[in-house]
C-alpha cells in the first residue's frame, strides 16, 4: 500500500485530488482555535483553509513530493526539522506536515480531526487500524468532520473506496450524517470511464 501510494504521486496519478478544496469542509466546519489532525493530507488546499480559520493544522503525508508541492503551490515558506518523522513547518502560519508512516505519529494530541481523503483511501483491511490510531491522537472532546463516498464497487473499484454508514459508525459512533449529495461530476476520471453514474458524498460530523 505504501509503495503504491508513493508511485501514484511520482506518476501524477492523483485523480482524487481537489485543486479548489472541498466545498463540504467550508460548509460544515465549525471550529477555530483548535489543533486539527489531517491524516494522509496530500497537497490539499484544505490545509491552508483550516489554518486561515485560526486553527493549528497537523498534517501527515507519506509522500514528500506531495508535501513540497503543497508549500510551493501555496507560496508558503517552511523549515525542515528532522526526527522519526520529518516535519515541514510553515514559517508564517500554523501548519506542520509530518512526512512518513502515519502510524508512527504518537506524540501529538489534537482536539479536531478532518478526514476527506484518508479513510476512503485505505482498503477495508487497513481502515479499522487507521481509525483506532486516529482516535488515540484525539482528545475526548475533539471536533470531527469525516467525508466518505458511497458507490457501487462492482462497477468501479477504489481507491478511493466506498465506506458505508455502518462502518463509519463502528469507528466513531457519535458522528452524525449532516449532508449527502451525488458528486459524480467530481468523481476521479477512472470512475466515469468505468461507467459509474452515481457517487454519493456523505458528510459526518461530531454533535
Amino acid at each position: 500500500m505504501s509503495q503504491a501510494w508513493l508511485e501514484r504521486w511520482q506518476e501524477g496519478r492523483i485523480g482524487w485530488h481537489q485543486p479548489k478544496g472541498n466545498d463540504n469542509l467550508k460548509k460544515h466546519w465549525r471550529s477555530t482555535g483548535r489543533r486539527v489532525l489531517v491524516p494522509l493530507c496530500g497537497k490539499s488546499p484544505d490545509i491552508k483553509w483550516l489554518a486561515e480559520q485560526g486553527n493549528e493544522v497537523i498534517g501527515v503525508e507519506l509522500s514528500s513530493l506531495a508535501i513540497e508541492a503543497f508549500f510551493a503551490e501555496n507560496h508558503i515558506d517552511y523549515v525542515l526539522r528532522e526526527g522519526e518523522l520529518r516535519c515541514y513547518e510553515a514559517q508564517d502560519t500554523a501548519i506542520r506536515i509530518y512526512c512518513g508512516d502515519y502510524f508512527k505519529l504518537d506524540s501529538i494530541k489534537c482536539d479536531a480531526h478532518y478526514d476527506r481523503g484518508a479513510l476512503i483511501a485505505l482498503p477495508e483491511d487497513l481502515r479499522s487500524g487507521y481509525a483506532a490510531h486516529t482516535t488515540s491522537l484525539l482528545t475526548a472532546d475533539a471536533e470531527q468532520l469525516v467525508i466518505t463516498l458511497e458507490y457501487e464497487q462492482a462497477v468501479a473499484s477504489g481507491p478511493p473506496f466506498a465506506v458505508l454508514a455502518a462502518e463509519v459508525l463502528s469507528y466513531w459512533p457519535s458522528l452524525e450524517c449532516v449532508d449527502e449529495h451525488d458528486d459524480i461530476v467530481n468523481a476521479p476520471p477512472k470512475f466515469q470511464q468505468a461507467g459509474l453514474t452515481e457517487l454519493l458524498e456523505k458528510v459526518w460530523r461530531s454533535p
